[in-house]
């Protein structure tokens, strides 16, 4: 009786396909965001959408923030960040509900929230360490100074070389 529930395990195992029996990783989505809040607000915004449908459609996201992007999230005089209270225009709500099939509520209200939203999905965020460093926003020792999302993981080239050839999807903005 044993011999023949070792044989039937094996002979699974051996008809059934490998994509099925290795881990279930999920393919990487990367988004790429060089451009600022101030510069031009339609590339962050719909960046912030796709990154929710990527995550919806069960893609792992990683999202390095780079270049002119990273001035959005640093922390001014005032001590709060460019896109903390930017607005989501009600229309644009309303269609994400509809698009996400949730309710208004569930929409934020500021992208400030859903970018918390976003990270509380499961969305990795990384941001160049050197350019953080050479913009004066962030130091070696301590690269998220400046930055309001404490949750960013500084990466140097190196990595966000690597990040861009593993992902299987790659988007900027």
């Amino acid at each position: 009786m044993k011999s023949l529930l070792s044989l039937s395990l094996f002979m699974i195992i051996m008809l059934t396909p490998l994509s099925v029996l290795a881990s279930e990783e999920k393919e990487t989505y990367l988004i790429h965001l060089k451009t600022s809040l101030k510069k031009d607000d339609a590339q962050i915004c719909v960046a912030y959408n796709v990154m929710w449908a990527a995550i919806e459609e069960g893609f792992r996201v990683k999202v390095l923030v780079d270049a002119d992007a990273i001035n959005t999230y640093k922390i001014g005089w005032r001590g709060k960040d460019d896109i903390e209270g930017y607005k989501i225009p009600e229309p644009l709500r309303q269609t994400l509900a509809t698009q996400f099939d949730v309710a208004l509520g569930a929409v934020p209200k500021t992208y400030g929230d859903f970018l918390i939203m976003l990270k509380d999905k499961g969305v990795e965020f990384y941001i160049n360490t050197g350019f953080l460093i050479v913009s004066r926003i962030g130091t070696s020792e301590e690269p998220l100074k400046k930055i309001s999302a404490k949750y960013f993981k500084p990466v140097n080239l190196k990595d966000m070389v690597r990040m861009r050839a593993n992902a299987k999807y790659y988007m900027a903005y």
